[in-house]
Parts: structure tokens; C-alpha cells; sequence
């Protein structure tokens, strides 16, 4: 059965037709996918982020040990800073995608929601006489993101200037229609985006002021479009614990000068010796029709990789999909083919994200 999220019966209200996506029941949309990522990219998107969670680290030796743990630097962060990282097994497969938010007296954790319980279970086997303790937090908060190029003024009317000072990543407590809520300055969709995360007792507070200040509901269909646009990839849709660091996630999520951790001997040894046979890379399709998860990426006859996740873009007017592709096919500009059971296409490999910002910005980047 599917986890509800907090702000069900309010998305109810204003419409939703909800999905299973990631044993959560979320808004697959509200109406009108289209106008919803049209709220996102030009105006204020609203968007449910129940898919994410999030575990807290406490005790006097959070940061050393966690340094140990996963596979940014954190050992020095600060409260009010963030970085992204990966957590791995002793195999270099990746367990979470993970964001890392230094507190005044904890270190929350912001992954998928699916992964929060193995993440936990792994950290809890490595606390050995360390103090530091665990705690999961992903039914104590509600998390959703606001989008969009009217978000930093929206926030502005509600919490000051706050955010206008936040860099990618970093973090600051607010006061959102009474509930206390961390801000962060989000960059998962490339657009202006900011995450906020609270008690779940104030989701349907937090989400109304929002709505009335402009922020319109968007769904996972929407969400999915946009997010392919940005080359943010999902854990259980683009990867999964049979992938390594390098083949899915980018290089911000890793320190190639930190000390150990966990997986660690497995991403330096590819890193200086180059041992990996594909990669995710993002695929500018001809035609109109977006090729389906599973379609062969081809040179000639030979099979050079797969599709896992694709959407028509209307900034781009074209088909974008994400795939791996394997070391002979993936640098930028080669052309390869796409096959699938009721049509073909050829693709152009590009560098990730398809695009950033406006869709005046993209058209630049076209050129």
C-alpha cells in the first residue's frame, strides 16, 4: 500500500489525480500537465517533494565520522552550508543520491525516500564506539520545493531577504505562516528553486500560503519533463544500487582528494585508470516522438547502450531522453542511432543539463 503524502487531502481540494510513484500516492498531475510546467519555468510551480526524506545525524562526532561514510567532504561543513554526495557500498554501488545539510547540532541527510531505510541500516553498522546516532525523519517532515523565476520574490514577501543570499545548496531556518522551516537554495531543476522542509503538522498551512501567494500546483508529470530538461537523474528510474558513482551521478557529488570512505577504492581506481565502460548522458532525439524507457542506443548494428527516461521538451521543441552510453559512443556531439519496438530515431549526445534557466537561455546554448 502507498504512503500518503502530507499534503493529500489539499491537493485533493485543488484537484489532483494522485499516482504510485516511489510507494508514495503523489499528484501525477492537476488538470493540465502542460500549463503546470509553463508555471514552473515561467511563473511559480508548487511542487510535492514527498519522494524525498530525510535522516539527521547527531552526537559530538557527526561530522568526522560521516566524512567517513559518504563521498563528499563534510568534516569541515558549517552550519547553514550544503553540499551533494553519494552514499555507497563496499562495492562503490551506489545506496542514495544524497544533499547534506549542516545544522547548529545535527546534519540532516536529504535523500530518496526509498533508500532512507538501507542508508540508515548501513550507517548504523558502521557506528562502532563513535558518537553519533541516527534518526529518521522522513515522516516528521513534509518537504516541497517552490520553482521558478517568481520564487525568489515570493519568498521575499514571506521570510525577508534571507534568500536572496543563499548560494546552491545552502540553508537557513525561516518562519513560514508560523511553522519553522529550513529554506534550502535547491538546484535540482536549474530554474530558481527553493526547498522547504517542516513538520508535517503544518503541511497543509505551509502549502495554502504558498498557493495564495501564487504558487500553482505541479505534478510528477510536469516534474518529470522538467527534471529530464535539468539531466537531474532518479534513483529507481535512471539508476539504482547495480550502478557505480561515475556512471550516474556528476562530479559535484564526489571529493577526489578526501580521505577514506566507504566504496572509495573502487571510485579512485576508475577515476586514474579510467575503468568505466558507460556512463548517463543526455540525448537530443530527432523527430517528435519521445523514444520509451528500454529503447536500444545503436552504432551501426551494435548496441551501445539503453534509454531509462524521456519527455518531449516544449523549450526545446524536441524529444530529450537520458541513457547510457557506453565509452565508444559517449562523447559529446557523436550521433547515434534509437530503436524501439514501433519506431527509430537518431540521437545527438550532449553534455547535461539539456538546459538551465529561460528557454532564451536554452535557445543560446543550442547555438
Amino acid at each position: 500500500m502507498s504512503i500518503p503524502s502530507p499534503f493529500a487531502r489539499i491537493q485533493t481540494e485543488t484537484g489532483a489525480v494522485f499516482v504510485d510513484r516511489f510507494g508514495l500516492s503523489l499528484p501525477e498531475h492537476f488538470g493540465d500537465p502542460e500549463a503546470e510546467y509553463r508555471a514552473a519555468r515561467q511563473a511559480l510551480g508548487l511542487v510535492d517533494l514527498s519522494f524525498r526524506g530525510v535522516l539527521s545525524l547527531g552526537g559530538s562526532e557527526r561530522l568526522r565520522w560521516l566524512n567517513g561514510q559518504i563521498t563528499n567532504e563534510v568534516k569541515g561543513l558549517g552550519a547553514g552550508q550544503g553540499v551533494l554526495a553519494a552514499a555507497l557500498n563496499v562495492k562503490g554501488r551506489i545506496l542514495a543520491d544524497l544533499a547534506v545539510y549542516g545544522r547548529p547540532d545535527s546534519v540532516w541527510i536529504d535523500l530518496p525516500r526509498q533508500c532512507a531505510d538501507v542508508v540508515r541500516q548501513t550507517f548504523d553498522r558502521h557506528i562502532i564506539a563513535d558518537d553519533v546516532t541516527v534518526a529518521d525523519l522522513c515522516d516528521r517532515l513534509a518537504h516541497l520545493t517552490i520553482v521558478g523565476p517568481e520564487a525568489p520574490s515570493c519568498l521575499a514577501g514571506l521570510v525577508g531577504e534571507a534568500a536572496a543570499a543563499l548560494r546552491p545548496w545552502q540553508h537557513a531556518e525561516v518562519s513560514i505562516a508560523g511553522a519553522p522551516a529550513t529554506l534550502v537554495a535547491a538546484d535540482w531543476l536549474k530554474l530558481p528553486e527553493f526547498d522547504l522542509l517542516f513538520p508535517v503538522g503544518a503541511a497543509e498551512t505551509v502549502w495554502r500560503t504558498l498557493a495564495e501567494r501564487g504558487g500553482s500546483p505541479v505534478g510528477m508529470a510536469a516534474l518529470d519533463r522538467l527534471r529530464i530538461e535539468a539531466g537531474w537523474p532518479w534513483y529507481g528510474v535512471d539508476f539504482d544500487e547495480e550502478n557505480l558513482l561515475l556512471e550516474a551521478l556528476s562530479p559535484a557529488h564526489v571529493s577526489f582528494t578526501k580521505g577514506c570512505y566507504l566504496g572509495q577504492e573502487v571510485v579512485i581506481r576508475i577515476e586514474h585508470q579510467g575503468h568505466l565502460n558507460k556512463k548517463l548522458c543526455g540525448l537530443a532525439v530527432t523527430g517528435t516522438a519521445a523514444p520509451p524507457v528500454g529503447a536500444t542506443l545503436q552504432v551501426g548494428e551494435r548496441k551501445v547502450g539503453t534509454v531509462t527516461s524521456s519527455t518531449w521538451s516544449p523549450a526545446l521543441r524536441r524529444p530529450l531522453a537520458l541513457g547510457y552510453v557506453r565509452r565508444e559512443a559517449w562523447d559529446p556531439g557523436t550521433t547515434i542511432g534509437v530503436a524501439w519496438a514501433d519506431g527509430t530515431a537518431t540521437a545527438d549526445v550532449v553534455p547535461l543539463p539539456f538546459l538551465a534557466g529561460d528557454a532564451s537561455a536554452a535557445e543560446s546554448r543550442k547555438g
